[in-house]
């Protein structure tokens, strides 16, 4: 049985993710398609446009026959987690042949001689790392700089190609992370599978192209939230613009400055301890945020005024997430070294698809888990208890933002079923 899987957000479900899953189908010959999917929180940090089960809708609607969530604590992770957790899941449920993702430059010996120097870490590498970030950069900034001084100069104009866009980061990333899961647990590797990127670039604002960026409609559903339900149709498919209409008129669509409030009264409340607890927040961002804090204006607006050379915006968007979700470094380190997950909450499947669930009940190390209710029964520990607490607190948060942003309530964790098309 050949099945596939695909790490993705849907925020939302677009025409060009539409074209990924039907060429995975066809050219990985999959049976099969499983994607793990970013729950209520995204990996730019930020909340979802809409909820995690409407996405989840999108994407069975349009090809994919499971979808399992990415907790939280990963899903708004920088690069390096968000794939390694994604690729450590599909390797606990057993049975994933390939990955297929998307990205602008497919060619993989490049990927595979940046990765063989990631993976590594030379004296030589750590060596280069540490003199470019004692000169200043950031670890992006200086990880790249020790790279391409490590490669000739045909390689390293093409890796510097590839690290310049973040569907590629990301795929070098998935490809880092199934070399190293696999290396660790002795098995054979996942197959990898790109797919060139179509349509519109990944911060492209151009929505006049059937294959528009989700950045794109983003942009125009927060400038006009009524937006012409004929230039949605040009972007979304027909299942997807469906729901995202029907969802409108339930539900307010989110974005980082509807954390604004929250998130200002959690900083106000830990400023006299910092923040560096938190995950990814070293001690000068710590102080950083905590000299500006009189300043704080919004969660944007706060994210501008405090980045700076050395510190990109998306690395404090994140940074601002974790501690509005409270996601702590120890609970980074703690679960990266328990495979991430300790399981695989289903969000939603196709009918047609109960040949997959039983095959995962044989071949997954983890529980499947397909109701919040079920978690105190199928967990096997404190530690996975207290992780999945951590989740239903960020839901709580979301349900929190629009409630207040919207007025309406999105139904709790434990009374929502499992989507079933």
């Amino acid at each position: 049985m050949q099945i596939t899987g695909i790490i993705a957000e849907y925020n939302p479900f677009h025409n060009g993710h539409a074209f990924q899953l039907a060429r995975a189908r066809k050219e990985t010959g999959a049976d099969y398609i499983i994607v793990i999917m970013s729950g209520n929180f995204v990996q730019r940090g930020a909340p979802a446009l809409l909820d995690k089960f409407v996405r989840a809708e999108m994407a069975l609607l349009e090809g994919a026959d499971l979808v399992v969530e990415l907790p939280p604590i990963w899903s708004c992770a920088s690069a390096e987690y968000f794939a390694g957790a994604g690729i450590s899941l599909l390797y606990q449920l057993g049975c994933v042949n390939t990955l297929c993702y998307g990205c602008e430059t497919p060619s993989l010996d490049i990927y595979a001689k940046i990765c063989a120097i990631l993976n590594d870490e030379t004296p030589q590498y750590k060596q280069l790392l540490a003199k470019s970030l004692k000169s200043g950069c950031g670890f992006a900034r200086a990880r790249e700089n020790a790279l391409l001084s490590l490669l000739s100069d045909a390689d390293a104009a093409a890796a510097a190609q590839i690290l310049k866009n973040p569907n590629n980061i990301l795929a070098l990333e998935y490809i880092k992370a199934i070399a190293k899961e696999s290396a660790d647990k002795k098995i054979s590797q996942m197959q990898v599978h790109p797919i060139l990127r179509q349509g519109q670039g990944y911060h492209s604002d151009i929505l006049h192209d059937s294959m528009a960026s989700a950045s794109a409609i983003r942009r125009f559903l927060a400038n006009d939230p009524a937006a012409d339900v004929r230039i949605l149709q040009q972007v979304l498919p027909a299942a997807s613009c469906r729901l995202l209409l029907d969802y409108r008129k339930r539900h307010p669509f989110l974005y980082e400055n509807d954390c604004s409030q929250m998130l200002h009264y959690c900083l106000l409340k830990n400023a006299a301890i910092g923040f560096s607890q938190y995950a990814d927040c070293t001690p000068q961002l710590s102080r950083r945020i905590c000299r500006n804090l009189n300043d704080y204006n919004g969660f944007t607006n706060f994210c501008a005024h405090i980045k700076s050379k050395n510190i990109a915006y998306t690395r404090i968007s994140r940074v601002l997430l974790h501690i509005l979700l409270d996601i702590r470094q120890d609970s980074y380190t703690y679960w990266q070294n328990r495979s991430y997950v300790p399981y695989a909450r289903m969000l939603g499947f196709r009918k047609e698809s109960k040949e997959l669930l039983t095959r995962l009940k044989k071949t997954a190390s983890i529980p499947l888990l397909s109701r919040a209710a079920d978690a105190e029964k199928i967990l096997p520990d404190a530690d996975a208890a207290s992780f999945f607490h951590q989740h239903l607190f960020a839901d709580a948060v979301y349900r929190a933002l629009a409630l207040e942003k919207g007025g309406c309530h999105i139904k709790h964790e434990y009374e929502q079923q499992v989507m079933i098309v």
